[in-house]
Formats: C-alpha cells, sequence, structure tokens
C-alpha cells in the first residue's frame, strides 16, 4: 500500500484479521448447531444460514454507492465492527437461554436475525476492502487482492480452529463470545485507522451505470456468485451436518475440516493472480478451479469417514483459492479508485444472493428427499453440476480476454 505509513497500514490489516475472525469462530460447526441444537428443520436451516448472504445482498450496493458518493469508508467501517459484535453477543445470550425439551419457534427467528446481523457486519467488507485497494493501481491488483486474501483467509482458518476447540468443549456459547471479543478489538483497531479519501468528482447515476456496464465487473460478478451457490450450499453450508451424521464427526473436529479447505484455499490464493493467472491465462485458471470444485462435490458422497471427508476438504479448497482472487481483482481493476465502492459493492451484493439461495436452495433439495443422508448426497451432485457449468461459463465468457493468451 502507498499512500499509507507502516503503521497505519499494519492497523488495517489487523482490523481486517479480526473483523473476519469475529465471522469465523463459528460458522465451522453452525450448520450443525442449527439442526442439531436448535432443532430447525433442513428449509428453516437453510433460511437462518441464509440470512447472512440475505443481509448482504440487500445492503452491500447501497453502501458502496453512499460511501462513495460521501467518498467516507471508515464509518461504515466501525458499524460493521459494531454489527458483529451485536450478533455475536445476541447469539451467546440466545443459547444460555436454552431450556430442555422442544425448541420454541422465537429461538429460531432470533438466530435468523442474529445470523442476520452478521450479515449486516459482513457487508461492510465492502468499504474496508476498498480502503484497501484504492491504494493500487490497475496492473498491481491481481497481485494486491491475493496479497489481502492471506490475512482474511488466516484469520479464518485460526478462528475456525479456536471457535470450534472451545465451543466442543465448553459449549458453543464460549465461540460466540470469543466472537465478541474479536469484533471488540477489531472495533477499537479500526477506530485508529486513518482514512485515505480519493478527492475526485462525487457520484453520479450516470458513473453509476457507467460503472455497472463494466465488462469485466460482469463476468467478475457472475462467477463469484456461482461460486458462492456452491460454496454455500455445501462447505459452508450443510456439510458439518453431514461430517457429524453420516461421519461422526465431533464439534472440535469440524473446526479441523473447516481448516482443510481454507488451508489450502489461502494458498492457492495467493498464487492465482500473480502466478497462475499469468502463466495460463484467467480464463483457464478458473475453469481448472470450478473442474476442481466438480470433482470435490462428487467426492463427497464417498467421503464418510475422518480422512476421506478432509481430503476432498483440501481438494475443494484448492480449486476455491484459485477462483475468488481472479473474479475479486477483475471487478475493481478498470474502475477508477473514486468508483471502487461501488463496483465493489455490485460484485458482493450479487454474490450476496449467492450465499443467500445456496444455504435455501440445498435445504429445500435434502427436504424432499426421503432421507436426510439420501438428501445431502443429492445435493453434493447437484452442486458437482452447478461447478461443471462454472467451467464452461468461465470459457464462453472470457474467451475473447487479451490477458487470457498463456505467457511461455
Amino acid at each position: 500500500m502507498k499512500k499509507h505509513p507502516r503503521y497505519q497500514e499494519w492497523l488495517l490489516l489487523a482490523a481486517i484479521f479480526f473483523f473476519w475472525f469475529s465471522c469465523y469462530t463459528y460458522p465451522s460447526f453452525f450448520s450443525a448447531y442449527v439442526v442439531n441444537v436448535l432443532q430447525a428443520p433442513e428449509v428453516t436451516a437453510g433460511l437462518i444460514l441464509g440470512s447472512y448472504g440475505f443481509m448482504q445482498m440487500l445492503l452491500r450496493i447501497p453502501l458502496g454507492v453512499v460511501s462513495d458518493v460521501l467518498q467516507k469508508r471508515k464509518a461504515f467501517v466501525l458499524i460493521g465492527f459494531a454489527a458483529s459484535l451485536a450478533s455475536s453477543a445476541g447469539l451467546t445470550i440466545l443459547d444460555l437461554s436454552l431450556g430442555e425439551g422442544a425448541i420454541p419457534t422465537w429461538i429460531h427467528i432470533a438466530a435468523m436475525l442474529f445470523r442476520g446481523l452478521s450479515g449486516v457486519a459482513a457487508s461492510t467488507w465492502v468499504t474496508l476492502s476498498v480502503m484497501y485497494s484504492s491504494n493500487f493501481q490497475k496492473e498491481e491488483m491481481p497481485s494486491a487482492m491475493s496479497r489481502l486474501m492471506v490475512p482474511q483467509y488466516g484469520s479464518q482458518i485460526f478462528a475456525m480452529l479456536l471457535g470450534s476447540h472451545v465451543a466442543g468443549r465448553f459449549g458453543e456459547w464460549t465461540a460466540f463470545a470469543l466472537a465478541s471479543g474479536a469484533g471488540l478489538l477489531g472495533l477499537i483497531l479500526a477506530a485508529m485507522v486513518k482514512e485515505n479519501c480519493p478527492q475526485k468528482e462525487r457520484m453520479s447515476l450516470k458513473s453509476f451505470f457507467t460503472v455497472a456496464k463494466d465488462r469485466d465487473l460482469f463476468i467478475g460478478t457472475v462467477l463469484a456468485t456461482l461460486l458462492r451457490v456452491i460454496c454455500w450450499g455445501t462447505v459452508l453450508g450443510f456439510l458439518s451436518t453431514w461430517a457429524q451424521n453420516a461421519a461422526g464427526f465431533t464439534t472440535e473436529q469440524l473446526g479441523y475440516l473447516s481448516v482443510m479447505y481454507l488451508l489450502p484455499n489461502t494458498i492457492m490464493a495467493r498464487f492465482s493472480g500473480p502466478v497462475f493467472s499469468k502463466r495460463f491465462g484467467r480464463r483457464n485458471v478458473l475453469a481448472a478451479g470450478f473442474l476442481i470444485l466438480a470433482i470435490a462435490c462428487s467426492l463427497y458422497p464417498f467421503s464418510r469417514s475422518l480422512w476421506p471427508l478432509m481430503a476432498t476438504q483440501t481438494v475443494f479448497g484448492m480449486g476455491m483459492g484459485l477462483i475468488l482472487p481472479l473474479t475479486l481483482s477483475a471487478s475493481v481493476e478498470n474502475i477508477p479508485p473514486e468508483r471502487r465502492g461501488v463496483s465493489m459493492g455490485i460484485y458482493q451484493a450479487v454474490y450476496g444472493a449467492g450465499m443467500s439461495l445456496g444455504p435455501v436452495l440445498a435445504g429445500w433439495i435434502i427436504s424432499l428427499a426421503t432421507t436426510q443422508l439420501g438428501g445431502y448426497v443429492i445435493n453434493f451432485y447437484f452442486n458437482a453440476v452447478l461447478s461443471a457449468f462454472g467451467a464452461a461459463l468461465s470459457l464462453l465468457l472470457l474467451r475473447s480476454e487479451k490477458n487470457d493468451n498463456p505467457r511461455a
């Protein structure tokens, strides 16, 4: 980053670390918690899980537009940390209030609201990421986005390991409380960051539509949305329930399961833009990533014990790590820094729809089957087909891209 003093850069990176830490201390076991502890039916569970993406779908474009109009990001970042703190604190209180016997409907509604509040927090990632990306030129963007994903996914790995560990040892409420603490730390750090705003013309309706019509933004958004449908229909959706009910995983082991996709995801994300895309072309790398996801989704039905499921997760993480940095860089690389809040808002809002649709669609598919595990198998194969479609779509949409000529 060019315009921040070194200590300001580290403050921002540390804030990003705690931002995602606060969001990811409990997703590794949350779907299993909703189904097995809160006793929510699959469709209701899908709605609870999908509320996270639904709020992002609603808020990310307005946040991007307003932040560009005001040319201010920091206030929205602070709101995001506060929302994350409130969300996890609410889940902590909710878990501690559970009694014996049947779970009342209001518990499911409250869980949906608090999980949705976490989606409000995640919506402000558009402003936090633009604070970072506005310091880079177009040619630096693929490498910059790959670097950004290291603290982002590194925090998620640490959060899922620690969160699942304390949840398995002391109860789920401790993981929710841990998220609250991370949100508070992130709020303090973010408040110390000095904002660097571009002094350019303010947003107009015409400039909004100019940004929205960018071809690379369209391609990156479509592929990222498909990726999110697949991810939230599998690894970030009902996979933890599959792992517990089909493979006998404990809550603590669910954290290791999440790390097995996040670690290769982080590694591959670091090399996807600056290495693989330059060597093989963005088009080919994206298609390969989706094909790897198709293989992983096809293997999940056969992964019913610890190590096979861990191995399949690793394969999935490799594919995801190849795709996400390239879709993210495409969404902003042709956009002026003062307009990147809008482009990032469009990108993240639309893929937020995928995060909402993925678990809802998966819950509906599972509910149609005669047995729960049979429904999971059908859902895995459905997402394998979606992944193969993503590979074909990558080749189709990126056919004429200039930067997809592999270098010798």
